[in-house]
């Protein structure tokens, strides 16, 4: 005889795994690109500076970000060999976009939360199972896309010969902590920079 699932222990299993989904979906994930000048070999540079005023610097931005964003960059450059001069021969540049945008979700909940079984019209036993599906949800979700952009000038012909960009979902929490923010973007910026870190620093 065939045991019929405990609803309750199954109803609880979905719950679990549909927040497990959402948490998932809200987790904050930076995506990466890069673009360089392929005539250029970054190797052949060795100091560099900022821009006396970078882009994210100015009435808009707290005093704080340009600060953070030159120490981690410094970071990055300094263990590559790179260092920073009153001559340099790269500058830097870091600026910001940010776009509201809405994502709208649509499904519908399983039966479960409000459908029902049902037989088909054949069969010994009426025909396949199948089931009516509850109710059909739409979610809106509104949120923050920013993107961060690191560009490295060539000072002596004054053109770019790289840029990192660095695009993610803005939350409270990377607001709340800023510093940490802007440190884990540059990383993920550099990871892909031409001339790589040694190993193990």
């Amino acid at each position: 005889m065939r045991m019929r699932p405990n609803l309750l222990f199954i109803r609880s299993l979905l719950t679990v795994a549909a927040v497990a989904l959402v948490v998932a979906g809200c987790a904050p994930s930076v995506k990466v690109r890069t673009d360089s000048d392929p005539g250029v070999n970054l190797s052949q540079f060795k100091t560099y500076d900022f821009f006396s005023q970078m882009g994210i610097e100015g009435d808009n931005y707290s005093n704080l970000l340009g600060q953070h964003f030159r120490a981690a960059i410094s970071s990055q450059l300094n263990t590559r060999g790179f260092s920073q001069s009153d001559s340099p021969q790269l500058q830097i540049n870091v600026s910001i976009g940010a776009e509201d945008k809405v994502r709208v979700n649509t499904y519908q909940e399983p039966y479960l939360y409000g459908g029902h079984y049902g037989y088909g019209g054949y069969g010994r036993y009426g025909g396949p199972l199948g089931y009516g599906g509850g109710a059909t949800r739409t979610t809106v979700h509104q949120y923050t896309e920013a993107n961060v952009y690191i560009d490295l000038v060539d000072s002596r012909e004054h053109k770019m010969v790289w840029q990192g960009v660095a695009t993610f979902t803005v939350t409270d929490k990377m607001q709340e902590q800023l510093r940490e923010t802007v440190y884990n973007t540059v990383e993920k910026i550099f990871a892909a920079f031409p001339v790589p870190a040694p190993a193990g620093s």
